[in-house]
C-alpha cells in the first residue's frame, strides 16, 4: 500500500447489548472507543499493521491487567 493509492477500512465493532450489566457494557464501550480512536482509557493503543486490500485481519489489542476490556 505504498504505492500512493488510498484503500477504505471497514472496522467492526461491538454493540453494546441492551439489558446488559455494568461490566459488560463498560467492556464494550471500551472496545468501540478503541477500534474508533485507536487508544483505551487504561493506555492500551491499536496498531494497524499494513493490509492486504480485499482481506479480513484481527488485530489483538494488549489492554492492561484489570481493564474492563480484557477477556477472561
Amino acid at each position: 500500500m505504498g504505492n500512493g493509492r488510498r484503500f477504505r477500512r471497514l472496522i467492526l465493532s461491538q454493540d453494546i447489548p441492551d439489558g446488559a450489566s455494568p461490566i459488560e457494557k463498560e467492556r464494550a464501550a471500551r472496545r468501540r472507543l478503541v477500534a474508533t480512536t485507536g487508544r483505551c482509557p487504561c493506555g492500551a493503543t491499536l496498531t494497524v499493521p499494513e493490509l492486504e486490500p480485499g482481506t479480513v485481519t484481527i488485530i489483538p489489542v494488549e489492554h492492561e491487567p484489570g481493564c474492563p476490556a480484557v477477556d477472561e
